[in-house]
């Protein structure tokens, strides 16, 4: 098996305790036994390093067809398997954290959206809005997370779609 593999899921599984913030690389190579050198041949850092945990395990899985809705539904629903390591890697706001990778999908999947509808993708105020949706959707899915994914998947993309800045939504 790739060192990769055991890594992520060293990872993972101190993400069922600790927060991202919380666990040090120095703790994922003790847990394996490893030196810091094969860590860095791998991953730049342990943001790196959950970035393609998720890309492995949670994301691989979601069918979102290009649409931000889709790809919002399929994540809560790979989510739900794992809620605390999920809620434990997404409570980071560094800038290189999964969380801020997911409002990047987020947003990219959405300004494509728009594009391919023929609706505005730029300006001062869809930019502020685009940020405040995928600020939203993260915000949203930890509270879901951390209060044990009541609702379904169908019901929380619902709140988030009344939630939405009005300048985003089509009224066409």
């Amino acid at each position: 098996m790739k060192i990769e593999f055991f890594l992520e899921n060293t990872l993972l599984n101190l993400l069922k305790t600790k927060s991202i913030d919380g666990i040090h690389v120095k703790d994922i190579i003790q847990e394996l036994g490893i030196c810091k050198g094969t860590f860095y041949k791998y991953y730049q850092d342990k943001y790196d390093l959950v970035v393609h945990a998720f890309e492995n395990k949670f994301y691989c899985n979601v069918e979102d067809g290009g649409s931000w809705e889709r790809f919002v539904v399929g994540s809560l629903r790979q989510f739900r398997s794992s809620p605390t390591v999920v809620y434990n890697a997404f409570l980071s706001t560094d800038i290189n954290s999964i969380s801020q990778y997911h409002q990047a999908r987020i947003k990219a999947l959405f300004l494509a959206e728009r594009a391919a509808n023929k609706l505005p993708c730029d300006g001062i105020e869809i930019e502020y809005a685009v940020n405040i949706l995928t600020w939203l959707v993260n915000e949203t899915m930890r509270v879901w997370l951390r209060n044990g994914c009541i609702e379904t998947e169908e019901e929380t993309l619902a709140m988030i779609k009344r939630m939405m800045p009005c300048i985003l939504v089509d009224k066409t």
